[in-house]
């Protein structure tokens, strides 16, 4: 029979693991021109886009959400006024929201290393859990980046989240 300590003591390991996150890890992408911190090393992945365009993804996934960062070259004409810029990158937003099943809380705009315009973004999600998206989208020339955290609210919220935001830079 176990004793009162004992069960105690395991009780305190099974909560202290549960709230264990892997390390972050930088990642460099030479090929798609970025780098971010991962909570590990991030899996790449092929997906059909709009508009007839491939999005490459890296991410990692864990059980309670993902993190994630979507590369799109998009079929841009060179010279685009900004407020066509700008309707892009809303539409980008309307576009990951809806595609999360979410119903989007705010968006607003940013600037990515002074001179790449953005969206900042939060919208609430019920599948698979309940919980939120978060995300960053930035275009770099005729390159979209989503810069996306998936999950329940404290995944999505959390310090390692806010890290993994904040990390992302284009590289040259």
């Amino acid at each position: 029979m176990l004793t009162r300590k004992t069960i105690v003591l395991v009780l305190v390991l099974a909560a202290a693991a549960g709230g264990c996150q892997k390390p972050m890890e930088e990642f460099t992408s030479q090929e798609y021109k970025f780098k971010a911190k991962f909570p590990g090393k991030p899996k790449q992945e092929e997906r059909a886009g709009p508009f007839n365009t491939k999005i490459i993804a890296f991410g990692t996934e864990s059980r309670d959400g993902a993190y994630m960062v979507g590369v799109a070259d998009m079929p841009i004409p060179a010279g685009e006024p900004d407020r066509v810029i700008q309707e892009r990158l809303d539409g980008s937003v309307d576009g990951a929201v809806r595609n999360s099943g979410g119903t989007n809380q705010k968006s607003n705009p940013l600037t990515l290393a002074g001179k790449y315009p953005g969206r900042e973004f939060s919208a609430s999600i019920a599948k698979p859990k309940q919980g939120q998206i978060r995300g960053r989208i930035y275009l770099v020339g005729t390159r979209l980046y989503q810069v996306l955290v998936m999950g329940t609210d404290s995944y999505a919220t959390s310090s390692q989240a806010n890290d993994f935001l904040n990390s992302f830079q284009v590289i040259e």
